[in-house]
């Protein structure tokens, strides 16, 4: 795969505000497993705890540095998150979302990107992809839609939700023939939440459809184009490739607690054929080794790619689409490893695995939900072969 395939280094090393956040959210394990039933009941992150995550700065992971954030490098975004995700996958995933949602600070308009980002402090939730409708009216758009999967909805402050641009009732084409698309950003009093999470992984992220009909958006809450406004390596990477990178970071968390209940598992349950504890099984031994293994190659992958990638950016060239590609691949593998290995952690806890007070059977439902997304899920292992194939990779979201 050409540059992206070549021998590289081991990952970069991790920025002092990086550290500082993965510190963060070790010290706040406790709190989150003493939370982690009222997430999966009540579907949503407490009050509480969102205020300490936004305060500690973890929905502000790409915030632009002209406002006063880190704008971390996509590898150091992916330490953090993984480091959260670690405690409670849910948790990983709502902050990955306003975290990812912060990278807009770098292409909205200066004063409304201050004012969601900075005077509001806002977790943003929605679904980029156009699924809505902005009709061009004076000063703005029309917003019409249903948008699925708002991740964090009921605790954001600010919406966002990918539309069809449109000149009456006729989508507005660009130059090539494309429909011209827009993301548009609302404050969340706008919005009417639908109740349908009702699901059996990662619960705690509240993901339930939302619409709107017929507001009225200002043409400077909304991005057309994805030129950035701000300067800096991270907002001229694209879109496309980025994204998916932030979900791959939840299966490495959900992964490695896997491994973690493994490992205290084994050390306190006796086998019930030959009364010996777990860990001293050599079968099991050869199952924690593979799964570890699996682990740590998919995660070095995933390093691998993000500071290819970001080396890249930050010399001024273009990436090319194998270095794209890469990088989506990386995401796949994250994933597929990931469902590994907690279906190797199911397995060596055995009947204790099937009760939901064991933490293995948490991990698997997270990890089994959080790899369905379109951004990490098997199907995009055709489109980087494609593109190992010397042919096009069949989708322009790469």
């Amino acid at each position: 795969m050409g540059k992206a395939g070549s021998a590289m280094s081991i990952a970069s090393a991790t920025s002092p505000h990086a550290v500082r956040l993965i510190e963060a959210a070790a010290e706040l394990a406790p709190t989150i497993n003493a939370l982690s039933d009222e997430i999966e009941r009540e579907r949503r992150l407490p009050e509480g705890l969102v205020e300490k995550l936004r305060k500690l700065g973890f929905f502000s992971l790409w915030l632009a540095k002209d406002f006063g954030g880190p704008e971390l490098s996509v590898t150091d975004f992916v330490r953090v998150i993984e480091a959260l995700a670690r405690h409670d996958g849910s948790v990983g995933w709502c902050a990955s979302v306003a975290a990812t949602y912060s990278f807009f600070s770098g292409f909205l308009p200066e004063p409304v990107a201050h004012r969601i980002f900075v005077n509001d402090k806002a977790a943003v939730a929605g679904n980029i992809h156009p699924i809505g409708k902005a009709e061009v009216v004076e000063g703005g758009y029309r917003v019409t839609g249903r948008w699925a999967y708002g991740s964090g909805i009921n605790h954001s402050e600010w919406i966002l939700g990918g539309c069809v641009v449109h000149d009456a009732d006729r989508p507005r084409l660009r130059p090539d023939g494309t429909r011209e698309t827009t993301i548009v950003f609302f404050p969340s009093q706008e919005v009417e939440v639908i109740d349908t999470w009702n699901v059996g992984g990662l619960r705690g992220t509240g993901s339930h459809d939302y619409q709107v009909a017929s507001l009225f958006v200002p043409e400077t809450h909304a991005i057309t184009g994805l030129t950035p406004s701000r300067l800096g390596t991270l907002y001229a990477l694209p879109l496309y490739t980025v994204f998916p990178v932030t979900i791959g970071a939840v299966p490495l968390g959900i992964a490695r607690a896997a491994l973690d209940a493994v490992r205290a598992l084994s050390a306190s349950k006796t086998a019930r054929i030959g009364a010996v504890l777990l860990r001293d099984k050599p079968s099991v031994q050869g199952a924690v080794g593979r799964a570890e293994g699996m682990l740590r190659a998919a995660r070095a992958f995933l390093f691998e790619t993000c500071d290819d990638v970001w080396k890249t950016a930050a010399s001024g060239a273009e990436l090319s689409l194998e270095q794209r590609a890469a990088v989506r691949l990386s995401g796949a593998q994250v994933a597929e490893a990931g469902k590994a290995v907690v279906q190797i952690a199911y397995d060596i806890g055995g009947g204790t695995s099937v009760y939901e007070s064991c933490p293995l059977q948490r991990c698997l439902r997270d990890m089994f939900a959080a790899v369905q997304h379109i951004g990490v899920q098997s199907g995009n292992f055709e489109t980087c072969g494609r593109v190992m194939l010397g042919m096009e990779p069949g989708t322009p979201f790469l």
